[in-house]
């Protein structure tokens, strides 16, 4: 699925859980912040794949309705 299938799912308040291996960290913010309108969270597994600084700028897209698994 596209980063803009996402961000469309999230804008219309679907929660997700996505694997950070298939997008860009900045596909993941913008998805992030598409889901802040509605309170939609986003889930990203794997996401050792992205440095500090990157998981930060995804979880102030939306905070507190993201949600990272460095597993």
């Amino acid at each position: 699925m596209s980063s803009l299938d996402l961000q469309l799912i999230a804008k219309s308040g679907g929660n997700l859980v996505v694997e950070a291996k298939s997008y860009s960290a900045l596909d993941l913010k913008m998805v992030a912040a598409a889901g802040k309108e509605n309170g939609a969270t986003l889930t990203i597994m794997g996401a050792g794949k992205f440095s500090s600084l990157d998981c930060q700028l995804i979880a102030k897209a939306n905070p507190g309705h993201v949600t990272f698994n460095f597993c």
